[in-house]
């Protein structure tokens, strides 16, 4: 299966003192695994393309997500999620389609990541884990094949956690790369594949989530 993300001996600032290497085809959900502190969020922002490395490269589709941002489709979801007070879940998504080219329509966008029935609802009344949805929806408002998460289930309910999974899955299923990170062992084993981030870089293979 071809590689949309593929590292090579990648070091970043703030990362793992040892160069990383890994690749995530499409539709495979890979997990970066390691400790608080380890480098895991560095590690992904440099895959995204909002950070140079120190050294080795990142290509993401072929394309350098730094230099070449602009031409990838890319959807990201970072721990500190977003604020939209005042909007309701619908106005927050067509916020974020105004500023998108080719865009998903609402219905779709809100349809793949589960909050349809909550469309009318303001923004202060959703709990974490549909606010952590809703950035899930915005990532993919813009057509994204490739997702980025930080963590993406911390401090959420078993119920939500499942919903999220349920919803990468699929997504995967569909085609999309996703690359996350963790630091829960029991989460990495959800994904296809885990890199562990510390000093012995092996790579470990994850089951299928059920």
């Amino acid at each position: 299966m071809r590689a949309v993300i593929e590292a090579t001996g990648l070091r970043v600032q703030d990362g793992p003192s040892t160069a990383l290497s890994f690749t995530v085809p499409a539709g495979e959900v890979h997990a970066l695994l390691g400790r608080a502190g380890a480098g895991k969020t560095a590690l992904l922002e440099t895959a995204a393309g909002l950070r140079r490395p120190l050294s080795g490269t990142v290509r993401v589709k072929g394309l350098d997500p730094y230099a070449d941002r602009d031409g990838l489709r890319l959807g990201s979801v970072w721990r500190e999620g977003g604020l939209f007070p005042g909007l309701t879940v619908a106005e927050t998504v067509d916020s974020w389609r105004r500023w998108t080219l080719d865009p998903l329509t609402r219905a779709d966008a809100l349809r793949l990541t589960g909050l349809t029935a909550r469309a009318s609802t303001p923004f202060e009344r959703l709990d974490a884990g549909e606010r952590r949805l809703l950035d899930l929806t915005l990532a993919l408002v813009n057509r994204s094949d490739v997702l980025f998460l930080d963590d993406p289930v911390a401090g959420l309910d078993a119920g939500t956690i499942h919903r999220i999974w349920t919803t990468l899955r699929a997504l995967a299923d569909a085609g999309t790369a996703v690359l996350l990170t963790t630091r829960h062992p029991a989460e990495a084993a959800l994904a296809d594949r885990t890199r562990t981030v510390d000093d012995a870089p092996h790579p470990h293979t994850g089951a299928r989530a059920a």
